[in-house]
């Protein structure tokens, strides 16, 4: 079944800070566009930020959501359609239609692939069944249930350190357990955490396991050395990296090893005839103004080459 939409220039896939700005965009300069996210609310990692945000030139919110907000606030002063709880299952190879889960194929001059990343997954037994029993999503919303408790943080990047020293505030232990034998977070990270009495760093280590009963009660950790042990722990917070969602092009020239996707300086993913934007092209400078400004790019570069329109 397609729903053709005649006067469609462009659609976007994701309404994080890419996606929601590549939509303003496209009403500024002109295009028709829709935003399809097949989460029920906008705002991708947005919404996993708990901190204020102090580094988005000229605006400081107190958290991810309250970003949103201000995205979301000049969309809809722009009058951006958003569709929310509508999943793109599949993007034509013309980069001219998409289908969605409820069998409708939506034809456009253009998409643009804004889907963001998600957190990478341990996949160890426990880490489902404990998800909201023990297992937190971040050490500043979840700070309160962490008093004296024991934590364990696993990752060593600068998100597992920071979240450690969020937490060491409130919890009575904190393991930071890493799979190598040094941290790859910033220095201020690691120096301050070291400084720490109640933080202890488990190197070349690997979680193997969460096991409780109705809350988690110990992981089982293997160590390179001296191989399988078990911690007592209340808590699990996993910071060990994400991955693009990249699955809608998956196996086109435009899709690396690590999946994240290869765009040319027109914003376009090489060997797919699709536009990029964000994180899930932006392995190496994900932040929200990044985001913000290969959004605006997208819709730019729509314009000038699939719809080919003069924009003063």
């Amino acid at each position: 079944m397609t729903e053709n939409h005649p006067d469609l220039d462009v659609v976007i896939i994701g309404a994080g800070p890419a996606g929601l700005s590549a939509g303003i965009w496209c009403k500024d300069i002109g295009l028709n566009a829709v935003i399809f996210e097949r989460e029920s609310e906008a705002g991708g990692q947005l919404l996993s930020i708990f901190n204020p945000i102090t580094n988005y030139p000229g605006l400081r919110t107190e958290n991810g959501r309250e970003m949103r907000d201000r995205f979301l606030l000049t969309a809809a002063a722009y009058g951006v359609d958003i569709r929310l709880s509508t999943e793109v299952v599949e993007i034509d190879p013309t980069g001219t239609s998409v289908r969605l889960a409820d069998g409708q194929r939506i034809s456009s001059k253009a998409v643009i692939l804004a889907s963001g990343v998600r957190r990478r997954r341990l996949d160890i037994p426990g880490e489902a069944e404990f998800a909201g029993r023990g297992i937190i999503v971040s050490g500043s919303k979840d700070k309160e249930l962490a008093r004296n408790k024991t934590v364990a943080v696993i990752g060593g990047g600068d998100a597992a350190l920071e979240n450690a020293l969020i937490l060491s505030k409130y919890a009575k232990k904190i393991y930071v357990i890493h799979r190598r034998d040094k941290f790859s977070a910033r220095r201020e990270f690691t120096d301050a955490a070291s400084a720490v009495p109640s933080i202890e760093f488990v190197f070349n280590s690997a979680v193997q396991k969460i096991s409780g009963s109705g809350s988690v009660k110990e992981i089982t950790v293997h160590d390179r050395t001296s191989g399988d042990h078990d911690l007592s722990v209340d808590l699990v917070l996993i910071r060990i990296g994400v991955e693009p969602n990249s699955g809608l092009i998956k196996g086109v020239a435009g899709s690396g090893p690590n999946g994240y996707l290869r765009l040319d300086s027109d914003q376009r993913v090489i060997g797919a005839l699709v536009y990029g934007a964000g994180d899930v092209a932006n392995q190496a400078a994900p932040t929200i103004v990044t985001a913000a400004g290969a959004g605006a790019a997208a819709a730019k570069a729509v314009l000038r080459l699939s719809v080919r329109r003069n924009y003063v």
